[in-house]
């Protein structure tokens, strides 16, 4: 594109360029270069990828949302099992699938196995990716806001 959506970020864990790029895309409402974007991460289902690192940065924020010291989760759990009722019911059932098997770990739920998710993803339509990919931006853009 020859135009650039300046922003700072405050997802750290989102470290891929271009997941990063989509994200200041999807903030800035381009949908010319979210469209773009969008193309990119369907397509790169790599380990370290654009959706990977989208991924990972999702969990790990909303991991950090969801601790409650009244119930404290146990490690590891699959990013479905931790996530409260409401959220899970927000989200499409191609998300719900990916996030039961999504692996938080670490003592402190710091680390994210994608790995079984970008498998189940390889697995479906470019169509259900894109859900899942919608799920995880507009969930990773209210972090932001």
């Amino acid at each position: 594109m020859g135009h650039r959506h300046p922003s700072t970020l405050k997802n750290s864990e989102v470290s891929h360029a271009r997941a990063r790029w989509l994200l200041r895309a999807e903030l800035a409402c381009c949908s010319e270069c979210r469209a773009e974007g969008d193309r990119e991460a369907v397509a790169d289902l790599a380990a370290g990828g654009v959706f990977d690192s989208l991924i990972t940065g999702f969990v790990l924020a909303r991991v950090e949302q969801w601790y409650s010291p009244s119930r404290p989760p146990r490690y590891p759990a699959t990013v479905y099992s931790i996530a409260p009722i409401d959220e899970r019911d927000f989200w499409q059932a191609t998300t719900q699938h990916c996030m039961r098997v999504c692996m938080v770990e670490g003592a402190r739920g710091e680390r994210v196995d994608t790995r079984p998710a970008l498998k189940e993803l390889t697995l479906m339509s470019v169509r259900d990716r894109t859900l899942v990919l919608d799920d995880i931006i507009d969930g990773l853009c209210e972090n932001e806001s």
